[in-house]
């Protein structure tokens, strides 16, 4: 994968030395072509110097195995090789030490076919040998580290195997992948592959290398392949046609060797994110463009992208959607896909965090557009075990800029100063033991009204006692209860349904003092709490002179 060729001629009589070599040994082995069918040929990259001999001594496991690199390679005298160029050496005679890859991260269910075709579930941490297969369902992917180091993101729905992967006898890494299925993306994050490094990907119709770039590989239906570089240049083989992508350029590649002509990639998003997001899910949206399908956004815990927890695609206009993360600090990568199906690159890692505990408290009570009754209003959060204090806000508007009260305090449950008649917003937050906040709570909305307040608490044995409040409005109903005990369980009246705001005992009421407490109604059905117990007392009339006089007439009557 070289397009700069510079040759390494040796002496004349050397070369004519190694020409007789050659013809002579392609005498003595007839037959070799034949047994090359079946066998994979791996590139190895020409230095500067050297020969098809030397490159056999120090590659190979025999050093007459020059003889069928030259014969592979349809060398003919005198047998000319350039620098920077490559050859091709069947696997089987090369010395080398087999490899494997490893699983950097996994998110959702993915698989490994192993060679002896049984599959397992591919756990973080675990090695991928040659010959056997990753493959990633519709919600999973996975992360991979070659040891050449090689970040390859094996994306949803793709299947990617290990053709191969072995050093070579001076450590040099060789390696081949075929993706059948899905897409796939390679990344050297910015460091070019060690002189004869090699990174091969295949489909079914093209062959890709890499050396020091960033690109994507995706096999679509039909036998189709595109190819996407992000950063250097990738080289792209497909049946006798070549040609050298630049960095956002894409291409596809169809069956039969054919390969449309290079066009431009789509210009990634320019995507702005918040530094910290205390709820999930997080929305993003990406500012509208015309050219855009589908929008795309992927979650690294690192700045360079190859830790990968995340991903969501979006159509164009709808929000990106973050959620099912843990808490953390992340880096957001954007990209968008045009009506031509080609993805830009991505754009510059976004930092954010997420922090979702303790989480923004659940108030209970109030009801969002009840009544609360009497002078102060109550509210009730569930508590967090995440919480060592709470902030509530009570204001006379949804905005809270009218503040009424700001208070913090470690119960979850608040009772407001004294409130004048009319409508109240609250809310809450929790605060953790570090002093992170959480979002406020919902806004609750509640009217504070006057509770029923009654009149004539003093009455005699004379007659009945007569109770009367004021008036809640028209469409109220009003229930009473009397007790002699402030618990009201022994009850003396429960009065119910009474369409005025007064009530008349039927009877007269023996000296004493009584329980009262009364509740309204509205047509809604929903009432008041019981106003507090207030007391009625009970007393005998006061003496007249005309009773006086009757009394004394009496004792006297009794006297005789």
């Amino acid at each position: 994968m070289t397009l700069q060729r510079s040759p390494y001629r040796r002496p004349l009589w050397g070369m004519l030395l190694l020409g007789f070599f050659f013809v002579l040994g392609f005498g003595l082995q007839p037959g070799m072509a034949a047994a090359e069918a079946g066998s994979v040929a791996v590139p190895l990259q020409v230095a500067a110097g050297t020969n098809l001999i030397h490159l056999a001594q120090e590659y190979c496991k025999h050093p007459e195995d020059w003889r069928h690199i030259a014969r592979i390679n349809r060398l003919s005298p005198p047998y000319i090789i350039y620098a920077d160029s490559e050859i091709d050496v069947p696997m089987e005679l090369l010395q080398l030490e087999h490899l494997s890859l490893q699983v950097v991260t996994v998110s959702g269910r993915a698989t490994v076919q192993k060679t002896d075709g049984t599959h397992a579930v591919l756990q973080q941490g675990a090695s991928v040998a040659p010959g056997e297969t990753v493959v990633t369902g519709r919600e999973s992917f996975v992360q991979l580290l070659f040891p050449n180091g090689v970040y390859t993101r094996v994306e949803p729905d793709s299947t990617l195997s290990v053709s191969y992967l072995f050093s070579l006898e001076d450590g040099k890494i060789k390696a081949e992948a075929l993706l059948t299925r899905g897409e796939v993306i390679h990344s050297t994050l910015g460091k070019k592959l060690r002189f004869n490094d090699s990174m091969r990907t295949c489909t079914p119709v093209v062959i890709t290398g890499i050396r020091g770039t960033e690109y994507r590989l995706k096999a679509e239906g039909g036998g189709a392949t595109r190819v996407e570089t992000l950063q250097g240049a990738v080289t792209v083989r497909s049946g006798s046609r070549v040609l050298r992508l630049r960095a956002d350029e894409g291409i596809r590649a169809r069956q039969g060797g054919r390969l449309d002509a290079p066009q431009a990639l789509p210009p990634p998003p320019v995507a702005a994110v918040a530094s910290l997001y205390r709820t999930l899910p997080v929305k993003i949206q990406l500012p509208k463009r015309a050219d855009v399908k589908t929008a795309h956004v992927r979650l690294s815990t690192d700045a360079e992208g190859q830790n990968t927890v995340y991903e969501h695609i979006a159509a164009a206009g709808a929000p990106l959607l973050v959620q099912n993360v843990p808490d953390g600090r992340y880096f957001a990568f954007f990209s968008v896909t045009d009506g031509r199906g080609f993805e830009s690159r991505e754009w510059a890692a976004q930092a954010m965090t997420v922090r979702t505990t303790p989480p923004a408290p659940m108030v209970s009570v109030p009801r969002n557009g009840s009544v609360q009754w009497g002078r102060t209003a109550t509210l009730t959060w569930l508590e967090s075990e995440q919480a060592v204090g709470y902030r509530v806000q009570v204001a006379r508007d949804a905005a809270f800029r009218d503040m009424v009260d700001e208070k913090v305090q470690s119960a979850s449950t608040y009772v407001s100063p004294d409130l004048a008649p009319g409508l109240y917003h609250g809310r809450v937050l929790a605060e953790a033991k570090d002093g992170f906040q959480s979002d406020y709570s919902p806004v609750v909305s509640w009217e504070q009204k006057e509770a029923p307040v009654m009149e004539g608490m003093e009455s005699s044995t004379e007659a009945p006692p007569v109770l009367q409040w004021s008036a809640m409005g028209p469409g109220w109903l009003y229930e009473l209860q009397a007790a002699k005990d402030r618990d009201f369980r022994k009850m003396l009246v429960a009065a119910k349904a009474l369409g005025e705001p007064a009530y008349t005992f039927p009877d007269r009421l023996d000296p004493g003092r009584y329980y009262i407490r009364m509740r309204a109604i509205d047509s809604q059905g929903q009432a008041t709490p019981w106003t507090p117990s207030q007391t009625l007392t009970v007393k005998n009339p006061p003496r007249t002179l005309e009773g006086c006089l009757i009394g004394a007439l009496v004792l006297v009557v009794i006297l005789l």
